[in-house]
């Protein structure tokens, strides 16, 4: 045979062939040797490999090269080709050509010059050479039948650009709004139920998804891998149940279909908007952006890896190929974000995580989720130890290590180890000069231990610095006006009213209805003497029906500070009486009836302020 495949077997007659069989496959138990070439003597292949290049080429007639051939084939479109050496086959080799008095010689010649000739070597080519990541052929769609005018029917092969893969277990509260929101920028609807109890398959089938069924064995990798199985799109999209896209996202999303990319993009990634409970009850001021590879091309050596946060990225780069960005998001707001979900799903993550710990101690993406988790959960000693760990063993261009040294930076932070968060402030300088959240950590740091000049200069660095476009998990407002809110409050603590004012003008300009930026705006009106511009301010905001609350506030304190108490309680009680249920109103309430009410004011404020915050 001359290949990789052949052994030199020690028995003399056929007697002795089931016993070398054994021992040789108990000695070889699991082992795959990855090759170029494989022997067709005796292979096994994927169905869905025929699916997408076809048979063998009939060119080669009765045999020689069209293994040869095949096996080119399908490298070039995606797939690999292994020897198990774990099974062993004993072959006659050239039985057929002896039987059909062929000569071999002559054959393997002709069909050697085809191969050649097919592929364009010249005769010091051993075989042609197997390319880097190209552009696969296009999978072959279901043929339709479609009615044409002079009467009867005609074939038409349906073409399918994209493919929406998604995993489901339950999640009938929110899949309607999900598919609802995809389903006319894709071309199918793949989705995999793991379990579901309650209306879930009902709902795929009403939206026309594709609906597989898959239990769950505690791996999303497996789950997603087995979606994007028996997908037949040539790209692939995927998302959360909870998950909902844009319209114009979705029309930039089916743009990216009509253009085809260049061969080595693999990948394009994408934004995942997660909106938190909101600052002032705005959802849209308290949102983290993730990045995401979200649209993938079909080949069968991209899959997803990890039992939980399942990255597709590794694969792509292990293929050699190049990911490309885009400004698609896609919202995840349909998680149900009450304490006791938030509980149930970190206690979920973690079994998880444990579980790939055991099975990849170091990885050090494993490291740094458990990093993450623990963090989450406040666990800020165990969330140090996991994050050290994962920096350690991480390489610089690990699209975590980033996200590593912020959440460390928090954690030594909450612990109360200042120079230990001073000293990883400092490491992620010398690998990440211009990166902002942890430069946004270290400000806060700063302003913390009293150096006031250091913590202005951070946030100076992190609203001027603007950094290369990388994987990250960030506040959307973080080197926005969040830095521009605590740049303020530096300068207010450094006397610095006039800086203070100029920052919060500019927090409200970039964010009209944040309520807290107009009461640091009159704040530091009134500490800077300018109480009469303070006082403008107050009806200008009255007049603003999104403020209007916070215009009772400020004139309720410049009434308390000259000296006109019936006026700021009066002030206070229509602040009240419009926003009953405000917890900013109940907490400016209870100070001003501990130095200016009865005991009895002070503790209904106080027992007010208990309902609505406590």
């Amino acid at each position: 045979m001359g290949s990789e495949q052949q052994i030199e077997v020690d028995y003399e007659t056929l007697a002795g062939l089931d016993g070398f069989a054994w021992e040789w496959g108990k000695a070889h138990d699991g082992e795959l040797a990855a090759t170029h070439r494989l022997i067709g003597f005796c292979l096994l292949i994927r169905r869905a490999v025929a699916d997408l290049i076809g048979m063998l080429d009939e060119r080669f007639g009765i045999g020689c090269f069209e293994d040869d051939d095949y096996c080119v084939r399908a490298i070039r479109a995606g797939y690999r080709a292994a020897i198990a050496r774990d099974a062993f086959v004993h072959h006659y080799g050239g039985r057929t050509f002896v039987g059909s008095g062929a000569d071999f010689a002559a054959i393997m010649r002709e069909n050697e010059r085809r191969f050649r000739d097919k592929w364009g070597l010249d005769r010091q080519a051993e075989s042609p050479a197997v390319p880097g990541p190209q552009a696969p052929p296009r999978l072959p769609g279901r043929l339709v039948a479609e009615p044409v005018v002079a009467g009867g029917l005609w074939l038409r092969r349906e073409s399918i650009r994209v493919s929406l893969c998604m995993i489901v277990r339950d999640s009938a509260r929110t899949l309607r709004p999900c598919l609802e929101s995809i389903r006319p920028w894709v071309d199918e609807m793949v989705i995999v139920d793991t379990g579901s109890m309650d209306e879930t398959p009902r709902i795929v089938e009403e939206f026309g998804g594709r609906l597989f069924h898959f239990p769950w064995c505690d791996d999303f990798s497996a789950a997603r891998n087995e979606s994007l199985r028996h997908a037949r799109g040539e790209w692939l999209f995927w998302l959360d149940s909870d998950d909902t896209i844009p319209a114009h996202c979705g029309r930039q999303l089916r743009a990216l279909m009509a253009n085809e990319a260049g061969p080595n993009v693999l990948a394009y990634v994408m934004q995942v908007h997660c909106p938190g409970e909101g600052r002032d009850g705005d959802p849209a001021l308290d949102v983290t952006v993730v990045d995401h590879v979200k649209l993938f091309r079909n080949r069968p050596d991209l899959r997803f890896d990890g039992r939980i946060h399942e990255q597709i990225l590794p694969a792509i780069r292990r293929a050699g190929g190049e990911v490309a960005w885009t400004d698609i998001y896609v919202v995840h707001s349909g998680s149900d974000p009450g304490a006791a979900a938030r509980e149930r799903k970190r206690i979920r993550d973690l079994g998880l995580l444990r579980l790939e710990l055991a099975e990849r101690p170091e990885h050090p993406f494993t490291l740094f989720n458990l990093g993450m988790t623990y963090t989450d959960g406040g666990q800020f000693e165990e969330a140090a130890g996991f994050l050290q760990r994962s920096i350690r063993r991480s390489s610089p261009d690990e699209s975590h290590l980033r996200k590593a040294y912020a959440l460390l930076v928090y954690a030594e932070m909450r612990l109360g180890h200042a120079e230990e968060a001073l000293a990883t402030c400092g490491q992620g300088r010398t690998l990440f000069p211009r990166d902002a959240e942890w430069r946004f950590r270290e400000g806060v740091l700063l302003h913390e231990l009293g150096r006031l000049d250091e913590a202005r200069q951070a946030y100076i660095d992190v609203l001027e610095r603007r950094d290369d476009r990388h994987f990250s998990s960030v506040d959307q407002g973080l080197d926005g006006f969040k830095a521009r809110q605590n740049l303020a409050v530096v300068a207010a603590d450094m006397g610095d009213f006039a800086e203070a004012e100029r920052q919060w003008r500019r927090v409200v300009e970039e964010v009209p209805g944040y309520r807290a930026g107009w009461r640091g705006l009159g704040e530091a009106l009134i500490r800077g003497g300018r109480s009469a511009e303070a006082a403008a301010l107050a009806e200008r905001m009255l007049d603003n029906v999104a403020i209007r609350v916070e215009g009772h506030l400020l004139r309720s304190r410049l009434t308390s500070l000259s000296g006109r108490m019936d006026e700021a309680r009066a002030d206070l009680d229509r602040a009240e009486a419009e926003y009953p249920e405000d917890v900013e109103v109940a907490r400016s309430r209870c100070p001003f009836f501990f130095e200016h009410g009865t005991p009895d004011d002070a503790e209904r404020a106080l027992t007010r302020l208990l309902e609505l915050d406590g």
